[in-house]
């Protein structure tokens, strides 16, 4: 069975689970109203025609079979919107191999920053980019996380490779990964910033300092309601009792309940979200693994030999506590009587004590597995891509029939290169696909860093710092010319250089924005300034004078070039990587095309 039969398959089954829960939770609510109605109708008549202690009779009955039937309603509401996830999810993955990817909504356009040192230039996130390509992340901390693998990821060759086992082992569980994701999509502000619950969870402070205060709120219920118990049946103490009992409380929730309504509706904010955590939690823990770093991460979810999964749910279930008595006369009657609130905080505060510190960890762990998860999308939707390798030279790039990863198959042209310390000049006419190889491996090295699989049959590199130089434009805000811009561009390049770090630079068209002479005086300067045995770079341009410097560089400079053919007045581009220097242009004939006039 071949990728796209599988997620077919599962898009068709969940699409039948769909349409028989719609069903289902129709018909579910028609017996509720026919059950309401049922139980008014003959409750009344037995209050009317037989007496009141039958009609309470059955109007209990009537009330607990309805509770019944509230209860399995929302189970299969619950499942209703699990499997409209999972089409949404598995609908996804039929896009991303079809090409149709580029519409997904969540695509790390927040992220862009056009002064970092690749990503604009390779398309690592915006409209049309490798995130938005490859998230399958929800929780504010996973797109984090994924943001960090993408843009700045830890290139020590261990991490790299133990992020890259963690992901083959993930890219074989499609469906842990589906629940994963599933569980996240559609809840309320699960993408935003968790600080606020991450603080008070790490927080010391309580709301009474002296923890014997605690007790007060336990006695003054207890006797408040005992007093009145006590007058309505036997009258044997004054009612003033009671009635000053109850001022006092009131008087200590006009004093202090306010402190606690901010914690409690702070926290209520956070319902949606926890309850999500603790489903995502569940499931990480009930999964069996078998890579060494998955099971370092699983091991984080355990404190205090609890399973993280059952401490949020004890916090859960005291945010429910509140929500119970959410509305203005049961939060006054509950506070007035029982301190509820009150209660739902010191709950609060004892949870806070036993796993508050640990929930910061938590999230990072959910958030870990699901960008993991996304970099292993690449290899579920592409499971004939390679894992790369890495060996220890310090600028080494061997890539066998490699192509631009956001290129759909059916249009995408493969290449092969060895760069081993020296930089590359490639030289081709308009629209030959110098600028696309020069992204083609820039991307493929950010995923392999990533720990994700390469758009290759081979791929061996040296681990080093991407640094690029392609879409530069003019900054009218700041007086800012696009040569001028360009400039400070190379100027960052060649600071970064004097580290003596492995790097790789990737210039388009360089000095693009002056005259031809300067252009290339400036280029040839720059290029002898990088020809460095730390550093490997490619550079693309139209000045053929360039490729004059392969000559007298010992092999440190080569040049390749793209070319075109000319068939029955139409051009053709192969886009592939030819050896040597370029020795044709096409921009007079692409002017012809669009119906320039030319004049000799």
């Amino acid at each position: 069975m071949d990728t796209m039969e599988i997620f077919q398959q599962k898009l068709k089954k969940y699409n039948e689970d769909l349409k028989s829960l719609i069903i289902k939770k129709e018909r579910y609510s028609t017996v509720r109203l026919i059950t309401f109605l049922l139980g008014i109708i003959t409750t009344s008549l037995t209050f009317y025609e037989v007496g009141t202690a039958q009609g309470f009779s059955i109007a209990l009955v009537w009330i607990i079979l309805f509770i019944f039937l509230v209860v399995m309603h929302e189970k299969v509401i619950d499942k209703e919107k699990i499997a409209s996830n999972m089409v949404k999810i598995n609908q996804q993955y039929i896009e991303r191999i079809n090409g149709e990817w580029v519409k997904f909504e969540n695509n790390g356009h927040q992220y862009l920053d056009p002064d970092h040192i690749y990503a604009k230039d390779l398309d690592i996130f915006g409209h049309a980019s490798l995130f938005s390509w490859i998230n399958t992340t929800n929780t504010f901390l996973g797109r984090q996380i994924l943001k960090k693998l993408l843009e700045c990821p830890n290139k020590n060759k261990k991490d790299i490779l133990k992020r890259q086992n963690a992901v083959s082992e993930l890219a074989k569980k499609i469906d842990f990964c589906q629940k994963i994701e599933c569980e996240g999509m559609g809840v309320d502000g699960i993408s935003h910033d968790p600080s606020s619950l991450l603080e008070y969870s790490e927080n010391n402070s309580k709301l009474f300092s002296k923890s014997w205060i605690e007790y007060i709120f336990y006695v003054l219920p207890f006797l408040t309601i005992l007093s009145m118990v006590i007058c309505f049946i036997g009258k044997t103490l004054s009612l003033w009792i009671p009635f000053v009992l109850i001022i006092i409380q009131a008087l200590i929730n006009l004093v202090r309940l306010w402190k606690v309504m901010v914690v409690l509706r702070s926290l209520s904010s956070y319902k949606g979200r926890i309850k999500s955590y603790q489903k995502i939690l569940k499931i990480i823990e009930d999964e069996k693994f078998e890579d060494p770093y998955l099971l370092e991460l699983q091991s984080h979810l355990s404190y205090n030999n609890k399973w993280a999964s059952t401490q949020i749910k004890d916090l859960e279930k005291i945010v429910e506590a509140y929500d119970a008595m959410n509305n203005d006369i049961l939060a006054i009657i509950s506070n007035l009587f029982l301190f509820w609130h009150f209660h739902c905080v010191f709950a609060l505060e004892n949870w806070r004590a036993s796993s508050g510190k640990s929930i910061r960890q938590w999230l990072e762990t959910i958030g870990m597995f699901e960008a993991l998860g996304s970099i292993a999308v690449i290899s579920q939707t592409n499971p004939h891509w390679i894992m790369p390798s890495f060996n220890d030279k310090k600028v080494f790039i061997d890539a066998h029939n490699m192509g631009h990863p956001l290129i759909n198959h059916k249009q995408r042209v493969n290449n092969s290169i060895n760069i081993d310390q020296s930089i590359c000049i490639i030289t081709g006419s308009n629209m030959s696909g110098k600028t696309t190889f020069l992204r083609t491996i820039g991307i493929n090295l950010v995923i392999a860093y990533a720990g994700g699989a390469v758009c290759a049959k081979k791929f061996d590199t040296s681990i080093m710092d991407i640094y690029t130089c392609m879409r530069v434009s003019d900054d009218l805000s700041k007086g800012i010319s696009t040569f001028y811009a360009e400039l400070l561009r190379v100027k960052m390049i060649i600071e970064a250089s004097k580290e003596k770090k492995p790097m790789i630079f990737l210039i388009d068209e360089m000095f693009s924005g002056t005259n031809s002479m300067d252009r290339i005086a400036g280029a040839k300067n720059v290029l002898l300034n990088l020809s460095r045995e730390w550093i490997a770079g490619l550079i693309s341009t139209h000045d053929f004078e360039l490729c004059a410097l392969e000559k007298d560089s010992k092999g440190k400079i080569k040049n390749f070039h793209f070319s075109e053919r000319y068939k029955n007045n139409m051009i053709e581009f192969d886009y592939k990587l030819k050896n040597g220097q370029c020795t044709t242009t096409n921009a007079k004939y692409l002017m012809k095309m669009v119906g320039i006039e030319i004049r000799d």
